[in-house]
């Protein structure tokens, strides 16, 4: 096993600047088309439960 230690290169980095986030954002599709239509009552408090926990 070898004890020399591991070159890394430094990168530069992964950060982006504001308006690059702003560029690549996408709008979030309508709510109906975002919702759970057929989850039935016990289905969606077990969903949320999940969320909380």
């Amino acid at each position: 096993m070898s004890s020399d230690p591991v070159n890394v290169p430094a990168s530069p980095s992964l950060e982006l600047p504001v308006e690059e986030l702003m560029r690549r954002a996408q709008p979030l599709p309508p709510h109906e088309e975002m919702a759970i239509s057929d989850l039935d009552e016990e289905e969606g408090a077990a969903f949320l439960a999940l969320l909380k926990a």
